[in-house]
């Protein structure tokens, strides 16, 4: 029988009225009900309104896998040209992507990194969750997704 290890994690959170690093919120050890719990009870209409008042300082909450080191880095974009949240996505993940050219013949993988320049909030919320769950399928998926959706607002 195999064991999956209970990985704990470590969250930040800059809000933008916190105008050095060492005021930044800092957490260690949580699981993933704390951290999910953590990022509901943040108030994201009222860090846009923080964010446009104090031009240029940014909401970021990023979470730190200690085993592994992999992050996930979520930025409010107060600047969204739509009134629903836009956030920004960064994270040092790599996904591997199958990529079949020549006619279907032949199939070459693609390694990318997990990030999403426009994203949803429920976006954002998929992405934590399937972080937090070490689940490369869901993030795939997701970004798979965010970039089909990209290429149709585009056209």
């Amino acid at each position: 029988m195999r064991y999956k290890i209970m990985n704990k994690f470590e969250i930040q959170i800059q809000y933008p009225n916190h105008t050095d690093e060492r005021e930044m919120e800092q957490e260690s050890d949580l699981d993933i009900a704390e951290i999910l719990a953590k990022f509901e009870s943040i108030s994201w209409r009222r860090q846009r309104v923080l964010q446009l008042q104090l031009d240029g300082r940014n909401t970021i909450f990023t979470v730190l896998n200690s085993v592994s080191e992999a992050f996930l880095k979520i930025t409010l974009n107060a600047y969204a040209k739509s009134e629903d949240f836009e956030f920004k996505i960064e994270s040092n993940i790599k996904l591997i992507f199958q990529q079949r050219e020549l006619f279907g013949l032949m199939t070459r993988k693609n390694k990318e990194v997990f990030a999403i320049k426009h994203s949803t909030l429920e976006q954002v919320k998929a992405s934590l969750t399937a972080f937090l769950n070490q689940d490369t399928q869901g993030l795939e998926d997701i970004l798979r997704d965010s970039k089909t959706t990209s290429l149709k607002d585009a056209s």
